[in-house]
């Protein structure tokens, strides 16, 4: 043992050395200008601000997006700003009422929610938003910058709203057909649609969940701008778990995995009451209304996302809405949905 140690040292004195030079190395034309140090610290520092500049020319936009557009802090707790439709009083429309709250995260939202700025393994930057009752209300775009990120739909209360109405519409009127939503991203909306049905104690509609489950297809039209690939893709499973999470994963609620122009043509769906498309995309819109529209039966009710916000689910509504001599009027939602009763 005694002889080892010399040697250990020695050792450790010759890496010390050589880690010196390598640090202190630097070719003989730089001894002129530089008198300490060597070319690996230089390479190290230009390394590292080359990557600080990269990752601020990501989140400094970010941060001054927030900056200019943070809305004003709620007085009041957000589950108590956020007034759902209708106003709850019976033990249905309170469970209800409780559900809509939950799925948007308007129950549970402070006044603040951490936003993920930018992120690389295990570090990511965030940012504390206040949260607003418009964030909560309203669905999608600018609105979901108000509101926590990890609720199981992207709608607000309004659109919410608007499902439990047209459902409940149908129930009271006996409008045969099951209830559909084409592109259900974390299943919330579906999810309501489910606890609508089984709180008003319905046992014959089920609810088709339709989604590739892998994101959207390629965009083939120019009216796609922005979209991509791939974009919002959800598994199967996590919609299935969410689901189960509130208890409402059972046999009537049945999945369409996979592109609409493949899934929608063959899917044994005999009559709708209540066709929800948010297909973002000209083509699966075009694909969910030529495939499925026909079956609404009269009395129920087309709910179509983004219309007011995406050119091409504009398009291909109005051009569907013609081609069919469609006449019913197009009622408003939000500032993103709207929605018409198949009349005849």
């Amino acid at each position: 043992m005694e002889n080892k140690t010399p040697e250990l040292w020695t050792v450790l004195h010759r890496i010390k050395a050589l880690a010196h030079l390598v640090w202190t190395w630097k070719p003989s034309w730089m001894k002129h200008y530089i008198g300490t140090g060597g070319v690996l610290p230089i390479v190290a520092w230009l390394a590292f601000g080359i990557f600080m500049y990269v990752q601020a020319t990501k989140v400094m936009p970010l941060l001054v997006y927030v900056a200019l557009n943070r809305p004003p802090v709620s007085p009041v707790p957000i589950a108590v700003a956020v007034k759902t439709n209708p106003g709850p009083s019976s033990p249905e429309e309170m469970y209800l009422d409780l559900l809509k709250k939950t799925l948007t995260r308007a129950q549970i939202a402070g006044r603040y929610s951490r936003h993920t700025l930018a992120s690389a393994g295990w570090f990511e930057i965030d940012a504390l938003v206040p949260n607003s009752p418009q964030g909560y209300l309203e669905g999608g775009g600018v609105h979901l910058e108000m509101r926590e990120e990890d609720a199981e739909t992207m709608v607000g209360t309004r659109q919410l709203d608007n499902i439990q109405f047209c459902i409940t519409d149908v129930l009271k009127r006996r409008i045969p057909g099951d209830v559909i939503e084409c592109g259900a991203w974390r299943g919330g909306v579906t999810i309501l649609m489910r606890a609508v049905l089984q709180a008003y104690g319905d046992t014959e509609k089920s609810v088709w969940v339709a989604d590739s489950f892998e994101g959207l297809p390629s965009p083939r039209s120019g009216l796609d701008f922005g979209l991509r690939r791939g974009e919002m893709a959800v598994s199967l499973e996590e919609v299935q778990a969410n689901f189960a999470r509130y208890g409402l994963l059972d046999g009537r609620v049945r999945f369409l995995k996979g592109f609409f122009n493949k899934t929608l043509p063959t899917a044994p769906i005999g009559k709708l009451s209540v066709l929800r498309a948010d297909s973002d995309l000209y083509e699966s819109q075009m694909d969910a209304l030529n495939n499925l529209y026909p079956k609404l039966s009269v009395g129920g009710y087309a709910i179509i996302d983004d219309y007011l916000e995406i050119a091409g689910c504009r398009r291909a509504i109005d051009e569907y809405r013609q081609a069919h001599n469609i006449s019913e009027e197009i009622r408003p939602i939000d500032t993103e949905g709207v929605y018409w009763q198949k009349l005849h």
